[in-house]
């Protein structure tokens, strides 16, 4: 019998990282709604956002942007 759940991701697919922030009670449950209207989780709908604010501002000063490289669009 095969394994249950999602196969093991690659090493290199891994993410290792955590961001840890603060936020008032508004501000999550804000982010928290908006991630449900969409159908993403949570942590996905962040790093979303995050990966479009921080590509914006380093474009617009000609910066390389590694992980753009690494991003999968499906």
């Amino acid at each position: 019998m095969a394994g249950r759940g999602r196969p093991s991701k690659k090493a290199e697919d891994k993410k290792v990282e955590s961001l840890f922030i603060r936020l008032e009670q508004a501000e999550k449950q804000a982010f928290q709604d908006a991630a449900k209207i969409s159908g993403a989780p949570l942590s996905v709908w962040v790093r979303e956002r995050l990966r479009q604010a921080a590509i914006k501002e380093l474009e617009a000063v000609g910066h390389q942007i590694e992980f753009f490289k690494k991003i999968k669009w499906e």
